[in-house]
């Protein structure tokens, strides 16, 4: 199993983080590569709550339908693929992403972001690995930062005086 993961520290309570990643369809005004996203199953997230997303990958941009594998209030939010447009990426299965959230008790948090997989192996994988491992870790570092500036921007605002 290949383990890819990137954290970063926010000026954010776990709790408002959770609530971020939660709004599904907001995930492209924070993830570049994402397209479009949304709760596919109605009422309140649960194991076993469905969502979809798009992305762009290499020249694609596949359509991801997902079932929620982890799920504890403020602490982890983890899917993976169970539709959409297959394969997701060529040389790899068993994909799962994670978001894990760990409050600090100075008001910040620390958010990791990891993706699972296994490696089938092939010429398929061999370029996968080349460029999936790189433009993975280049998402995540995007995301992570992109949420780090939306709540540091927040908090700059909330800190001036009146």
């Amino acid at each position: 199993m290949t383990v890819l993961s990137r954290e970063v520290e926010i000026k954010a309570s776990a709790q408002e983080l959770w609530e971020q990643l939660l709004a599904v369809n907001a995930w492209p005004e924070w993830q570049q590569s994402v397209t479009e996203a949304r709760w596919i199953s109605k009422g309140k997230p649960a194991l076993g709550s469905r969502l979809s997303f798009s992305y762009q990958h290499n020249q694609t941009a596949p359509r991801v339908e997902a079932e929620i594998t982890g799920l504890r209030t403020a602490r982890e939010f983890s899917y993976r693929p169970i539709g959409g447009d297959v394969p997701y990426t060529e040389g790899m299965s068993e994909l799962e992403w994670e978001w894990l959230l760990s409050e600090q008790s100075n008001g910040r948090t620390w958010l990791r972001f990891t993706l699972s997989y296994q490696a089938d192996g092939g010429y398929p994988f061999v370029r996968e690995v080349l460029g999936t491992r790189v433009q993975f870790l280049n998402f995540a570092d995007s995301a992570l930062k992109s949420l780090q500036s939306k709540f540091e921007a927040a908090g700059a605002i909330a800190d001036q005086p009146s």
